[in-house]
């Protein structure tokens, strides 16, 4: 079971940039992994995961833009606190505590990653209006593919 997210109350801007800020997470963690990957296959399907991560991100972007908003790369103290415990510390325990030599145990943790921005993102989908409420349930179905494909590539 994943976090609840109680996203009620924030200004949609910080939610958009809260995502953009997972989205580049996701993209650094695959960039990392695609660096230690010794098999092309296993890197190209990394690489796909990664610029998947990076058009996610251009999506929250433009629209924190499209309400006028300007890309800070920062959140509410109160959302930046939640952001660093349920993503940030997570991922930098995973490769400062050498975890990341364990392909098994990665890949687990990649899953379990993009479980919880498939949360995150449910979650928000209450938040926004219906055009931009489609547009989420596409990349729901997207990062629920990244935790397939994440699960196919433990099985090579």
């Amino acid at each position: 079971m994943g976090i609840r997210w109680a996203l009620a109350g924030y200004p949609i801007e910080d939610l958009y940039e809260m995502a953009a800020i997972v989205e580049q997470g996701g993209f650094d963690f695959y960039a990392r992994l695609i660096a230690r990957a010794t098999d092309p296959r296993v890197k190209s399907e990394l690489k796909f995961l990664r610029d998947e991560e990076a058009v996610h991100k251009a999506f929250f972007l433009d629209q924190l833009r499209a309400r006028g908003g300007a890309p800070r790369g920062s959140v509410t103290a109160e959302l930046q606190s939640l952001l660093e415990k349920e993503f940030l510390e997570p991922m930098d325990s995973m490769f400062t505590a050498g975890r990341i030599s364990d392909n098994d145990n990665t890949l687990r943790f990649g899953s379990a990653m993009e479980q919880k921005s498939i949360d995150f993102y449910t979650a928000l989908k209450g938040s926004v209006g219906s055009a931009q409420r489609d547009a989420l349930m596409k990349i729901i179905a997207q990062e629920e593919g990244h935790k397939r494909k994440l699960e196919l590539i433990r099985a090579y």
